[in-house]
């Protein structure tokens, strides 16, 4: 499993996954649950105008959509915690000021 993730970092580094994320890229990160769910409205309206209605195979390809949509996000958001973009969650956040 190590040499996946060693694999994974070199390619994601050499497109470039090491430059900083815009904010709306570590807003998402920061809530993929509501993000999920924008993906699987999204590409159950989607399905749905392509056909022309709501079938049960679309409510069902909905939830499916949403889930992968936020799995996508949890492994964005392991990937900006790797580079440095995001505080570890068990480390605290160097920027905030302690009293």
């Amino acid at each position: 499993m190590d040499r996946i993730k060693r694999i994974f970092f070199a390619l994601d580094r050499a497109f470039a996954g090491h430059l900083p994320p815009s904010e709306a890229r570590k807003r998402a990160v920061r809530h993929p649950l509501p993000f999920g769910l924008v993906g699987a409205v999204f590409f159950g309206g989607v399905a749905a105008w392509a056909i022309g209605r709501i079938d049960l195979p679309i409510v069902l390809y909905s939830p499916a959509m949403g889930a992968l949509v936020s799995l996508a996000v949890i492994l964005e958001r392991k990937r900006m915690i790797h580079y440095g973009f995001l505080p570890r969650p068990d480390r605290p956040d160097p920027s905030t000021p302690t009293s």
